[in-house]
């Protein structure tokens, strides 16, 4: 089964994008994480096989990039299909982004429902 992870460190957003996709996808399961580091204990400890990532670039402790870096370094065998979501409008980001294999998508918050049927669809 796939679950839904938010990585976001502030809490009203992520409060916010749980309720949008709870909203679309009740029956989704849905954890929120706060930083980079909190993210790789979770995936690291469950044994989920598939992950939807929103993942933010601007955090504390590990920012976006380099939890990314950090799935690639350990080598994650899960599915993890990562979607940038963060207010970053930075050149700088989204050419990175383009050019990251792990990434699939730059996404500006708030997350749309109209994206996200098509991601969840």
């Amino acid at each position: 089964m796939r679950e839904i992870l938010l990585i976001d460190d502030d809490p009203i957003i992520n409060l916010i994008n749980t309720r949008v996709i709870k909203s679309q996808f009740p029956d989704l399961p849905i954890t929120a994480l706060k930083s980079g580091v909190e993210a790789l204990e979770y995936i690291r400890e469950h044994q989920t096989d598939s992950y939807l990532v929103f993942l933010d670039i601007h955090m504390p402790e590990m920012n976006g990039w380099e939890f990314i870096a950090n799935i690639r370094k350990e080598k994650i065998e899960r599915n993890l299909q990562i979607h940038i979501l963060t207010s970053s409008v930075d050149n700088t980001d989204i050419i990175k982004a383009k050019e990251n294999a792990e990434v699939l998508s730059y996404l500006l918050k708030p997350l749309k429902i109209e994206v996200l049927s098509s991601l969840v669809g």
